[in-house]
């Protein structure tokens, strides 16, 4: 089989598109697969009310920054845009609707299987993220419950919601922004939190929390521990008179992205969100919970987390507890020649990470290939 370009990149979201802009820059083409019918496909899938947490001045992808018509958090439909005006600045080369199903070595290439054939490059970069891939939850008595169960990825707005009661399962950032989108449209609604939640303020002391998240990963952990209990003390106890259980974990111990916004505990405070624990089972008219109480229910709406999308690359990989690929840097430490961008999560910002991490797997392609 003909080498068809020197870089498969897969996905041709924010990391892929970074990617394969950063290859160009460097004079590496490379040849991007999108499963969807545009660029995006992830971003154009979430929910109306999604902003940025991130401000826009460190959300921008290498090459080309976000301006002030962005406002400070960049809504869903300008992230969108902004990807479309990327691919068109860079005049990227993306084939849409060749989802990757499969992925092998072949001596020193790889080739990747689409419902359109199979396709070979030198160096293969993984950059379809966790969002197009929600974790998949059940609990006993599920079946026999006479409501609705659906996932978080399929929200969209309140107005499939109107006049039902829904319970939301999970405590990260996307099932706390739609218990907002659907209290605030006067959806009876319930969060149940298993295992507590870190809440921390979008802006501190006029500054954006993410600014904060990059000053104190440059600090020692002897300084940060104390300085970010001191930072956070005002929303730490806002959150204990909102009722809203905290881990036992701190924000700097725990992994993952805490919950980034307080309007979720006005409204617990206030009573208009109630807060349950985690579920013990299902009954046929709503749910048990961890503490014995059973409540009614018309939809339970899973917001349990992500996994990163990698079966296409079957048992080539290793992977972590969460899904997530062994890997230095953004190398594979499992396979020559694979790459990961995209796959970092924490405060200082995905886009951020993607901007820093695309033009590293760029060098190390290069590099590699001209070896």
């Amino acid at each position: 089989m003909e080498m068809d370009a020197p870089v498969i990149v897969v996905g041709a979201g924010a990391a892929g598109l970074a990617s394969a802009a950063c290859l160009k820059r460097d004079g590496v083409p490379s040849l991007v697969l999108e499963a969807g019918d545009d660029v995006a496909t992830t971003w154009r899938s979430l929910y109306d009310r999604l902003r940025l947490h991130t401000v826009r001045q460190l959300s921008g992808l290498p090459g080309y920054a976000m301006g002030r018509a962005y406002g400070k958090y960049a809504p869903r439909d300008q992230v969108v845009a902004y990807l479309r005006d990327y691919v068109r600045i860079n005049g990227l080369s993306i084939r849409t609707s060749h989802p990757v199903t499969a992925a092998r070595r072949d001596g020193s290439r790889w080739i990747v299987t689409t419902p359109q054939g199979e396709l070979a490059a030198q160096a293969l970069v993984s950059a379809t993220g966790i969002f197009s891939n929600p974790d998949v939850v059940s609990y006993p008595g599920q079946a026999d419950f006479a409501g609705e169960v659906t996932n978080a990825s399929a929200y969209k707005n309140p107005a499939a919601f109107a006049g039902k009661r829904v319970l939301i399962v999970g405590s990260g950032n996307t099932g706390a922004e739609i218990a907002v989108d659907l209290a605030d449209a006067g959806v009876a609604t319930t969060i149940s939190i298993r295992a507590g939640a870190n809440v921390v303020p979008r802006d501190l002391l006029g500054v954006p929390i993410q600014r904060w998240a990059h000053v104190i990963s440059a600090l020692p952990r002897v300084v940060t521990k104390p300085l970010s209990s001191v930072m956070l003390a005002s929303s730490t106890r806002r959150q204990v008179r909102a009722g809203l259980p905290r881990p036992t974990q701190s924000i700097l111990d725990r992994p993952g992205v805490p919950i980034i916004g307080l309007r979720l505990l006005d409204l617990t405070r206030a009573g208009v969100v109630k807060v349950r624990p985690g579920i013990d089972r299902f009954t046929p008219a709503g749910v048990r919970f961890a503490d014995g109480r059973e409540e009614p229910f018309d939809t339970v709406l899973y917001a349990t987390g992500y996994r990163p999308a990698l079966d296409w690359l079957g048992d080539l990989i290793t992977r972590d507890a969460g899904g997530f690929p062994s890997h230095d840097g953004v190398r594979s430490t499992d396979q020559p020649n694979l790459y990961f961008v995209g796959m970092n999560y924490n405060i200082q910002g995905t886009l951020f990470n993607i901007a820093h991490e695309a033009p590293e797997a760029a060098r190390l392609i290069k590099a590699s290939l001209a070896r």
